[in-house]
């Protein structure tokens, strides 16, 4: 699961939509990514977190036809 970090960054643009942060922005880090993404508000967040779980999900084979 993502983890919030309360760190400062110097980003000016977020990480998901591409605005400018012209508050505090919202600094989360993944097991499976190298650098913090930098959000610019909770909504972005949300969105983020919605994609970021679909991908982690196993994905399961088609169901096989029943032999008669």
């Amino acid at each position: 699961m993502p983890m919030q970090l309360d760190v400062h960054t110097n980003a000016l643009r977020c990480s998901w939509c591409g605005k400018f942060i012209h508050e505090e922005p919202i600094t989360v880090k993944t097991c499976c990514n190298n650098k913090p993404w930098v959000f610019c508000s909770k909504q972005c967040y949300n969105m983020w977190v919605r994609e970021w779980l679909k991908r982690q999900e196993q994905r399961t084979g088609e169901r096989r036809k029943t032999l008669l």
